[in-house]
C-alpha cells in the first residue's frame, strides 16, 4: 500500500498516457476499417466534379485510388470474420457471416 502511494506520482500519469494510446489505437482501428470516410469522400469528389471545380482526369485519378482503399478496407473486414470465425470453431456457439452487396446495405 504505501508503495502505491509512494509511486503514484509516476504511475498516475502512465496509466493517463496508456489510456489515450490505447483509445487513439482503437479510433484509428475504427478508421481503418470503416467504408464510411471513404464514401464520403467519393461523395465529395462527384459533388467536385459536378460542381467544376475539377477535371474529368482528376476526378478518374482520385476516384481509382478510393475503390482501391475501398475493396482492402472490405478485403480486411473479410479476413477479421474469417479469422473470428476460426477462433470460434473451437466454442460449440455456429457463427454465419453473410457479405452482403452494396446495394443492399
Amino acid at each position: 500500500m504505501l508503495f502505491k502511494l509512494l509511486t503514484l506520482p509516476v504511475s498516475l500519469p502512465a496509466a493517463g498516457i496508456r489510456y489515450c494510446l490505447e483509445k487513439v489505437a482503437e479510433v484509428a482501428e475504427h478508421e481503418m476499417n470503416s467504408e464510411e470516410p471513404i464514401k464520403e469522400e467519393l461523395l465529395e469528389l462527384q459533388l467536385a466534379l459536378e460542381d467544376g471545380s475539377i477535371k474529368e482526369r482528376t476526378y478518374k485519378a482520385r476516384e481509382a485510388v478510393l475503390l482501391a482503399r475501398l475493396r482492402e478496407v472490405r478485403e480486411r473486414r473479410r479476413a477479421l470474420a474469417r479469422e473470428q470465425q476460426a477462433e470460434g470453431e473451437d466454442d460449440d456457439d455456429a457463427r454465419v457471416v453473410i457479405d452482403l452487396p452494396e446495394e443492399l446495405r
